[in-house]
């Protein structure tokens, strides 16, 4: 079963509600096993290595990428290398010394022979950052694609992402490019890169040049899709400044508890530019963020191995408190979720501290498909978002195909619906026999 991939899409409603510019969403590549989108590559790549006949990879690239494919081979049993070239004492902080292999008599800049000579010696798998493998990333970074347009039903105006080796750019076009050919789109969505290498809009011009001094020495033919795919979407690479990092990262944070680092937040900040500058037309805008994640974590409950059937009756009945019901209908509710529906809990720092109950009510048209039964959160978790953070993550689950009840009393979840998207459409009545 695959580890990485189907990220939450969130939708930014308290971003909407400042910028209106339509619908926002943010695609969460934070929540992969260690915390990156590249994790889909780290997958894709020991598996190959794995087929391939290898035991041992060689990798070398950033933090991210190593950790990455270091998570997977982990899992597989597969030895990792790390070369260690002069001036990369920085390794030595993120990995274990027997990993690192010390190359420190060597220039960075005729690292890739290096390692070629050293992989074909030794029989070793070689991945490369930007210079190998490129074609197995460009197709595991498409399934981000395909999940986007697949959520939102093709209804995209624009796509936002952070310009690396090009790898993201490239395999959205890709996949928008399939689907537009498949009669899936009447426009294909424009791309717009956030990015701090290149200072300025991207042009035909600019786009059909042969001049690679702007740019890291990568994939010549990856350099050369990515320019094409610019052009033909009428995309922009825009770069940005420090403060406008900052002033994106304390915004995703204070209006929908998301966690980013400056590093990573390129694309919104992209984003948050042209919408100040009121360039972004109303619309649907995905922004996808490569380390992006919520501050709570998510769970979605499928068994009762790790969390038994009684410990969740128990958490529901007590963080609903007045507003719960009995421990069978609990339990019956429980029941449907787990083979029909969604039990999702929420953590912060390793405790529970949430949890939402989504059944399935069996209906395609008459009514929503999916119903909340419950949710409820820890006292002492009362207004950090923890509640919020689990409805979002109900809605991106069931495809906002979702009603809920509220006690006619309960005026503080009922302004916390409200505010989330939901409208007051009846009041439900139960029959009681005198």
């Amino acid at each position: 079963m695959k580890k990485s991939g189907r990220t939450p899409l969130l939708r930014a409603r308290q971003i909407e509600k400042v910028l209106d510019v339509g619908e926002i969403y943010i695609k969460l590549e934070g929540s992969n096993p260690t915390g990156h989108k590249y994790d889909r590559v780290g997958e894709i790549v020991i598996r190959d290595a794995i087929a391939r006949g290898y035991d041992c990879v060689l990798v070398n690239g950033s933090v991210n990428y190593i950790k990455s494919l270091l998570y997977f081979a982990t899992l597989s049993e597969v030895k990792i290398l790390v070369p260690q070239f002069k001036n990369e004492m920085w390794k030595v902080k993120h990995f274990k010394l027997e990993m690192l292999m010390a190359l420190k008599n060597h220039m960075r800049k005729d690292q890739l022979v290096i390692l070629k000579e050293i992989a074909l010696e030794s029989h070793y798998y070689l991945a490369v950052e930007g210079h190998m493998k490129t074609q197995l990333s460009k197709t595991a970074l498409e399934e981000i694609s395909e999940e986007i347009v697949n959520r939102l039903e093709h209804n995209v105006t624009t796509i936002y992402t952070q310009l690396n080796y090009g790898y993201t750019f490239t395999s959205i076009y890709s996949v928008l490019l399939k689907h537009w050919i498949d009669g899936k789109f009447v426009q294909i969505p424009n791309i717009v890169c956030g990015t701090p290498k290149i200072g300025e809009a991207y042009i035909e011009d600019e786009a059909n040049s042969k001049e690679l001094s702007k740019w890291d020495p990568v994939d010549e033919k990856l350099l050369a899709d990515l320019k094409k795919s610019v052009w033909e979407t009428n995309g922009k690479l825009i770069a940005i400044e420090v403060d406008e990092l900052n002033e994106s990262v304390k915004l995703l944070r204070r209006l929908e508890h998301l966690k980013v680092t400056t590093n990573e937040a390129y694309a919104f900040a992209a984003f948050y530019r042209q919408a100040k500058l009121g360039e972004v037309q109303k619309g649907r805008h995905v922004i996808i963020l490569n380390e992006g994640r919520s501050d709570v974590k998510i769970e979605n409950i499928n068994d009762f191995e790790e969390v038994s059937k009684k410990e969740l009756v128990e958490y529901t009945r007590q963080w609903l408190a007045q507003y719960s019901d009995s421990s069978l209908e609990t339990e019956d509710a429980i029941q449907n979720a787990s083979e029909r529906g969604f039990i999702l809990l929420a953590s912060r720092n390793g405790e529970y501290e949430g949890i939402c109950i989504v059944v399935n009510l069996g209906f395609k048209d008459f009514i929503p498909t999916y119903h909340l039964a419950y949710i409820g959160t820890q006292k002492g978790s009362k207004g950090r978002g923890v509640g919020t953070e689990l409805i979002q993550r109900a809605l991106d689950l069931t495809s906002e195909n979702l009603s809920l009840h509220v006690d006619l009393d309960n005026k503080g979840a009922k302004k916390l619906y409200e505010k989330l998207g939901f409208k007051h459409k009846y009041n439900r009545m139960i029959f009681h026999k005198e």
